[in-house]
């Protein structure tokens, strides 16, 4: 386990390293360039953004997955090409009824945006392919090509980003812009790469049996998924009402900044996932065991830099804004233990993946997103943003506890 860990988890680290790096340095600049009130605004766009690609994937990216090392020898391109059709099917129903709404939407985020509402609804679409292919490198264990791809689009990202806000005075069009022609450059350069290395030829075919198969195993994780995305976002829509635009864009640094500590198990998750699942179909008990050994010391490193972190919190967000973001401090501390929690739901959710245990997720994701939902409308008009941190942490808390007492039966 932890020679799969050194070998890609410092590529996957790495590359989230550098582009986090890269943002916490245009954060400085975006919130130099960007008012609060107008940071806000940029942060609701990108609430939006989070919204399409939840909506055009309906988690079937993530579900191939499991079923991935199942067609791998085999039926490999028909079972990509078939969640590649059902994905492309889905984001052409999104764009139609996201065209259809443009105006409510687009004018309650802040009037006479469309132009951007349009960019950030193209943006949500190509993120959700950018995942699918991304995906099957993760699944290949091509950490080196990961991180290239990565890379380039980070820096697409954030240099077209500076060009259209610097040089062309593009305001928040521009920073959507950026990130959007980010995720379409790199698109191109995914598919390039899977043409010369054979990784995947998309084939004119639509395999029902192979559809129904990672729709019924996905259903729950996209009841799960439209439930979190649904309440996770709420607390900036009921800072928006409450305390204005200015405050939606303090909590959304803060909150941005604590979430960053996600990076770290993302990318550890994401090197162990193909080992742990092809171990366990040669011999569970062994693979658990190892499984066991590893994620003992997983926990204490995840407490022990989010710890350190939160000690810096208020230098970090002095450094990277200005004094309008101050209070940015206490909301990263509490999202970062939320982030957490997140972290340590990880390896138990592996465990569940790999039995198919996930009946249990919409119900979850009701209780505990829901309950994060309700203390907002609770706790912000009282405790402003300190109360819609604290929300958040309860959401991650009661979600990450309840996963990991599912998981101790295996």
């Amino acid at each position: 386990m932890f020679d799969v860990v050194l070998k890609h988890a410092p590529k996957y680290l790495g590359v989230s390293a550098i582009s986090s790096g890269i943002a916490l340095v245009m954060i400085k600049y975006y919130t130099g360039i960007f008012s609060p009130a107008e940071f806000g605004i940029l942060a609701l766009y990108l609430v939006m953004f989070q919204y399409v690609m939840t909506f055009c994937s309906l988690n079937m990216d993530s579900s191939a997955t499991r079923l991935y090392f199942d067609y791998k020898d085999t039926k490999r391109d028909e079972y990509l090409s078939t969640i590649f059709w059902f994905i492309t099917g889905i984001s052409t129903i999104v764009i139609l009824l996201g065209l259809l709404f443009i105006n409510p939407i687009s004018n309650w985020i802040e009037p006479n945006s469309q132009i951007i509402y349009i960019v950030t609804l193209l943006a949500g679409i190509g993120a959700v392919y950018v995942s699918f292919l991304t995906r099957v490198l993760y699944n290949e264990h091509k950490s080196s090509s990961v991180f290239k791809h990565s890379i380039f689009q980070t820096f697409i990202n954030h240099t077209s980003s500076l060009l259209f806000i610097s040089v062309f005075n593009l305001g928040i069009f521009g920073r959507m812009s950026g990130q959007g022609l980010g995720y379409f450059a790199n698109i191109f350069t995914l598919l390039r790469e899977f043409s010369k290395e054979n990784l995947f030829k998309l084939k004119l075919t639509f395999n029902k049996a192979m559809a129904k198969e990672t729709f019924v195993l996905a259903l729950p994780l996209m009841i799960t998924s439209l439930q979190a995305v649904a309440f996770l976002y709420l607390d900036r829509i009921f800072i928006k009402h409450y305390m204005g635009d200015s405050s939606v864009g303090v909590y959304a640094l803060g909150f941005i900044l604590g979430q960053g500590l996600s990076m770290i198990y993302e990318a550890i998750s994401q090197a162990i996932l193909p080992r742990v699942y092809n171990d366990m179909k040669t011999d569970y008990e062994k693979a658990m065991a190892e499984l066991e050994y590893f994620s003992y010391r997983y926990y204490l490193g995840l407490i022990a830099i989010t710890a350190i972190i939160a000690a810096l919190s208020p230098v970090l967000v002095s450094l990277l804004s200005n004094d309008n973001y101050a209070e940015a401090a206490t909301v990263m501390t509490f999202v970062m233990a939320g982030f957490m929690m997140g972290g340590f739901y990880k390896i138990p959710s592996l465990v569940l993946g790999f039995h198919k245990i996930v009946w249990f997720y919409p119900f979850l994701a009701f209780f505990s997103f829901g309950t994060n939902a309700l203390l907002n409308w609770l706790l912000i008009p009282i405790y402003g943003l300190n109360g819609a941190a604290f929300s958040s942490f309860s959401g991650f808390f009661l979600n990450s506890l309840i996963i990991f007492l599912m998981s101790m039966k295996y």
